[in-house]
């Protein structure tokens, strides 16, 4: 699956745009400021429905109207799915998929699949644990929709598990509540680890690949920091500080019986904070370049590199079974050379579509099919 055709009423810069969309590299270049990132950021509503730049609907209407609309036409061989999703200001919200209206979001995800890669995006190597499991939780929700599900029950478990925590000792209730949620918090938090660890080998293998085409000379090695980490001792796992770079197989009743152990080790301090301490909304991705840890020790290009290329590896992932990917790139090549820039471009032309922003002309690349859209003050047209 591939997008065909975009169009924007109202969104952002653009009062209309109608844009046809080639299957490999579609570059679009042009000043700072002319809508090249909100093309890309349209992408994202139709595959999500949501900014994956973190924008709200409200911040993507155009200035002095009071809704937008954003429409993709997708291709898949000789099928075509139509999505069209309308925002109006006061919260109404549409979205349609072939002209029936969706009863849930969750429904869009993963009939066009992204990967989006930003400025911003180094924070996935240089910030917390959450920036790394939000780029396993976007790749495994577009893959697989019992992740999705599991993950949704997850949160919801862990939500309530939390406020019968902070309950407990003032409400007679609150202990058997814990003991409820407790095991719907490990039915579906086994199912999420579980399954990040059996994505996990072949994910690092395509990051790998795609850091050494763009990086050649460095190593990165990927590893699943689990806060169910089983304690010392135990040749499951190593610990560090209570959070153990986890080796196990994929096996989801392994893994609940760790999850249900790490929550008894930690039961008094659970119920002494109010919180839960344990579980997958804990865990870390360590990225690791040539054998030292990224974060401690990596500099500003070494970070946006193995960003890019955990990004190229989740689109490649994406790719794998055959229902396509659309890679996001904006202003990729900005801190990259000709010759790193190159290397990106063939790497991606081999993964799916594409859509490319920068500032300036693409490099010369031999045998990538491309594109070249010239934007400029929110018009686009082909160079």
């Amino acid at each position: 699956m591939w997008l065909k055709a975009l169009r924007l009423e109202d969104f952002r810069v653009f009062a209309r745009l109608e844009l046809e969309l080639v299957p490999g590299l579609n570059f679009l270049y042009g000043p700072n400021g002319s809508g090249k990132t909100s093309i890309l950021e349209a992408v994202s509503w139709l595959a999500v429905s949501r900014s994956l730049r973190g924008a709200s609907e409200s911040e993507v209407v155009r200035w002095g109207t009071r809704r937008f609309g954003v429409g993709g036409e997708c291709a898949d061989g000789e099928r075509r799915t139509t999505i069209v999703l309308r925002y109006e200001r006061g919260g109404t919200r549409e979205v349609t998929v072939d002209g029936a209206p969706l009863a849930k979001l969750s429904e869009l995800v993963g009939v066009l699949r992204v990967s989006w890669f930003g400025p911003e995006d180094t924070a996935i190597t240089k910030g917390g644990p959450a920036e790394r499991r939000r780029l396993l939780d976007l790749a495994l929700c577009q893959a697989d929709h019992a992740y999705l599900a599991a993950l949704a029950d997850y949160r919801r478990a862990l939500r309530q598990r939390n406020e019968a925590l902070l309950a407990w000792g003032s409400d007679d209730d609150a202990d058997a509540l814990v003991d409820v949620w407790t095991e719907q918090l490990v039915r579906s938090g086994s199912r999420v680890v579980a399954t990040r660890l059996g994505f996990l080998p072949a994910f690092g293998e395509r990051v790998s690949a795609a850091h050494a085409a763009i990086a050649p000379g460095d190593s990165i090695t990927l590893s699943y920091r689990s806060s169910i980490a089983p304690p010392a001792g135990d040749a499951s796992g190593t610990p560090d500080e209570g959070r153990g770079a986890v080796e196990w197989s994929a096996d989801e009743a392994r893994t609940a019986q760790a999850f249900r152990d790490a929550l008894r080790r930690v039961a008094d301090e659970e119920r002494r904070r109010g919180l839960t301490l344990v579980g997958p909304h804990r865990d870390d991705l360590d990225v690791r370049l040539n054998e030292r840890s990224l974060r401690s020790f990596g500099s500003q290009g070494q970070h946006r590199t193995a960003a890019i290329a955990l990004k190229l590896g989740e689109a490649a992932m994406l790719a794998q079974d055959g229902r396509g990917v659309t890679v996001l790139l904006d202003d990729v090549a900005s801190e990259l050379d000709d010759r790193r820039s190159s290397a990106l471009v063939e790497f991606v032309g081999g993964v799916g579509q594409a859509l490319m922003t920068s500032t300036r002309p693409l490099p010369g690349t031999p045998g990538v099919a491309c594109a070249a859209l010239r934007v400029e003050r929110g018009e686009v047209a082909r160079a």
